[in-house]
């Protein structure tokens, strides 16, 4: 049986490469089927679904994996389409597979698109004016990357930049609701920039020196460890990532066994020679708290903080709004002396927002600039809606009635800011004021047990040359989670 035009399912089990021939009996109304080892069954027709003329794909266009098993050399991609979709997988060393669809992961090329192949070229072209060199062959870095590219994954970063279409698809798939964790401490921009980070394909971070940059990658690194990925930083000089490396390596955090500071050809010479074959004393590293508490416990300590970071954010800008309004309060007050205004001719039934002054003094402003007096309808709506009950108050001119409505939105909106930051203020005085440290602390504990459950089974390292960083990639990320 031709396997690149046939797909035979038998009992929901794919036998293609096992059958020789299928035919239907219309006499028994079944399917007879003889297989390779010469015997010979009888099936339902419910038991059998033969698929034919199936779609062919440009196997340069897709990268397939199975159990996070990479497939390589794919020469031929048929794929059939039934009840379920099965793909038939040729390899370059002549053999056949054959998958159901949803067992494979499937990563399909946007250079299949006419515009992303266009501004991959246009990306190519710029790179060449790029001063981005190797210090040791004057090498222009970056179109000698860029001339390697021949596949991009709709998953990845660049496919953005080609299909900025595909940047409002992922925002459909972004894990929204991301919870942290902290075993580097934070303040407010860095809780902000940490979760953002964790919930984009893409996040600029930037801040002058001393801003706690470097903090905030160690608090994303850990996050990432945390799913059991690997993390790649890079930078156009030494100095930033050898400071994250230096962080992490310290006493305090005893984490440098899990990075390689590659990059150039002489860093990675002295990672080679100065591999260390021990690794730490994961003893005390491994709790014995229960972790699904652990973690629930973090994660309600994270959702506390970034709560009353976003009190403390308010608060300030509340401060900062009532000390602009009473700013502009003293001159308006200095504004009515000079006006000759009674504010106290107003009588209310009922205390007015600020909101509801605002909206009485635009719609005075509105009519003055029609009429000289307030007229009877709108004397009714404020009446009823407002609750204004002196009738002598609309006697005087209505400039005056426009600037009372105007000071009394600043009383009311002066003592509303008063009220709120009164109220934030009190909740701030009640937060346990180690809330950070103890996020900090249970972060750690369980950043230090996920890495002590990935590498204390282990009796020592393995010790890599330079040939097994390009031969053995995966076994050097099994091994090494930060490059």
């Amino acid at each position: 049986m031709n396997t690149k035009n046939n797909m035979l399912i038998i009992k929901g089990e794919i036998k293609t490469s096992e059958v020789i021939s299928c035919q239907y009996n219309q006499d028994t109304h079944k399917w007879d089927v003889k297989f390779k080892n010469g015997k010979l069954y009888a099936y339902t027709y419910s038991n059998v679904e033969w698929l034919k003329t199936p779609e062919s794909l440009n196997p340069n266009l897709y990268r397939l994996s199975r159990e996070r098993r990479p497939f390589f050399n794919v020469t031929a991609i048929y794929v059939f389409k039934g009840e379920c979709e099965y793909w038939h997988i040729c390899f370059g060393d002549g053999s056949e597979r054959d998958y159901r669809r949803d067992d494979l992961t499937i990563e399909k090329s946007v250079l299949s698109q006419k515009q992303a192949m266009s501004v991959l070229a246009y990306i190519k072209q710029i790179a060449q004016v790029s001063n981005l060199r190797n210090e040791e062959t004057g090498e222009n870095l970056l179109t000698k990357q860029y001339e390697k590219v021949n596949f991009v994954g709709e998953n990845i970063v660049l496919a953005k930049y080609l299909n900025p279409a595909l940047l409002q698809k992922g925002k459909d798939k972004k894990e929204c609701g991301f919870v942290p964790i902290f075993p580097f401490g934070c303040n407010n921009s860095q809780y902000k920039a940490v979760k953002n980070a964790m919930e984009s394909q893409i996040s600029i971070i930037q801040g002058p020196p001393g801003t706690g940059k470097t903090q905030t990658i160690l608090n994303i690194i850990a996050n990432i460890l945390m799913q059991d990925k690997t993390v790649q930083i890079v930078s156009n000089n030494n100095a930033a990532t050898e400071n994250v490396y230096e962080k992490l390596s310290s006493p305090r955090y005893n984490l440098g066994f899990i990075a390689a500071t590659l990059g150039k050809s002489d860093n990675r010479k002295s990672f080679v020679a100065n591999q260390n074959i021990n690794y730490p004393d994961f003893t005390a590293w491994k709790t014995e708290d229960d972790l699904t508490k652990l973690q629930q416990q973090i994660a309600e300590q994270s959702t506390q903080l970034k709560f009353v970071f976003d009190k403390k954010e308010k608060l300030a800008c509340l401060k900062q709004e009532l000390s602009g309004l009473i700013t502009e309060l003293e001159y308006f007050r200095q504004y009515i002396e000079e006006s000759d205004v009674d504010t106290e001719l107003i009588k209310l039934s009922r205390k007015l927002s600020s909101e509801d002054w605002m909206t009485l003094w635009q719609e005075s402003q509105l009519i003055s600039e029609k009429e000289k007096t307030m007229g009877f309808i709108f004397k009714i709506k404020a009446l009823i809606r407002y609750g204004i009950i002196s009738w002598n108050f609309y006697k005087q001119d209505i400039a005056k009635i426009i600037i009372t409505f105007q000071a009394m939105y600043y009383c009311a909106k002066q003592a509303e800011l008063s009220d709120e930051i009164a109220e934030i203020e009190s909740y701030l005085d009640n937060v346990d004021q180690k809330l950070l440290d103890n996020l900090c602390d249970g972060s750690m504990k369980l950043l230090k047990n996920k890495l002590a459950g990935r590498y204390g089974e282990n009796d020592h390292r393995r010790i890599f040359s330079e040939d097994d960083l390009k031969k053995e990639p995966y076994s050097f990320c099994k091994s090494i989670q930060l490059y």
